[in-house]
């Protein structure tokens, strides 16, 4: 049985830098959901992270 396998390489995005937010600003509340849909994405980010390196290691244990 023959497998074919091709490598992919996956340029990384170009990061732009985020601007800081003043405290002092009255809006500040509003920026509380970008912190909250920031931190869901983190952790969404680490679930995908974790879920890759369990099928790197089983992978690798065959």
């Amino acid at each position: 049985m023959l497998v074919k396998t091709t490598a992919v390489r996956l340029e990384p995005p170009e990061l732009i830098p985020c601007e800081r937010i003043n405290a002092d600003e009255a809006d500040l509340r509003l920026n509380g959901d970008v912190w909250e849909l920031k931190d869901q994405a983190i952790k969404l980010l680490d679930t995908c992270a974790d879920q890759v390196d369990a099928q790197i290691q089983r992978s690798q244990s065959k």
